[in-house]
């Protein structure tokens, strides 16, 4: 499961980032200003979700991997004690 949220936040990044080059690379050179705003706006709502995309994909790798290691870890020795048991 954790795989499939890293790799989803992931795709999703990889999308925003192409959109956000879309923009960025139009060219604006004879556009009215008042019709740039709503193009810079597009660009810091792409900015935005990228980072916040960014970070939950962080806080997955620094934390969930971390919790599930430690879980694999402490099943693994409980399993080992049981057979020591027996």
């Amino acid at each position: 499961m954790i795989d499939k949220l890293y790799r989803r936040a992931s795709a999703q990044i990889v999308e925003l980032e192409q959109e956000l080059d879309k923009h960025l690379a139009m060219d604006t050179k004879d556009t009215q200003p008042q019709f740039l705003f709503p193009l810079y706006q597009k660009i810091e709502v792409i900015i935005d979700r990228i980072i916040k995309l960014r970070a939950r994909r962080q806080f997955i790798v620094n934390n969930l991997i971390t919790d599930i290691e430690e879980m694999e870890e402490y099943e693994h020795k409980k399993a080992n004690d049981n057979k020591q048991k027996h």
